[in-house]
């Protein structure tokens, strides 16, 4: 029997890939309590589909939150300096009005890091073992939070 042309996806992968999303949509979440959702995740053109699979994982935890590209509404600005794409995550206040927003700046690497800031959270795709976070900010910690 000859080799299929098409590989298939390497089902580990995508599993430590849900896990980190999973850890990473559970911090903001808690950290969001009340309040409404500005998400911007920055990465390559190859992993855009980080920023869709977020906003999945934060759905099923009850966030009702939609995504865009940046720049798609008046008033957004598009892409920083040296990122292929960015994906804003949107969501409105949990209840009441005036409880502020949570913005969270994600940036997913494939490649060396990136300028443009500190962000939030970085996502790291370089290790051979698959995605794994490599920083967490300190105000999305469970430690932080419960202080």
């Amino acid at each position: 029997m000859k080799p299929s042309s098409t590989s298939l996806p390497d089902l580990s992968a995508i599993a430590r890939e849900r896990a980190a999303l999973a850890t990473i949509a559970d911090a903001i979440v808690a950290a969001s309590v009340d309040k409404g959702l500005r998400i911007e995740v920055a990465c390559p053109a190859s992993r855009l589909g980080v920023a869709d699979h977020l906003a999945q994982a934060l759905h099923a935890r009850g966030r009702v939150c939609r995504c865009r590209a940046a720049g798609s509404e008046p008033g957004d600005v598009g892409s920083p300096p040296g990122e292929r794409g960015v994906v804003i995550i949107t969501g409105g206040p949990a209840t009441g009005t005036g409880r502020g927003v949570l913005c969270v700046d994600v940036r997913v690497t494939g490649a060396p890091a990136q300028d443009g800031g500190d962000p939030d959270i970085v996502l790291d795709y370089q290790g051979p073992d698959g995605p794994m976070i490599r920083y967490l900010a300190p105000h999305l910690s469970a430690a932080e939070r419960s202080a």
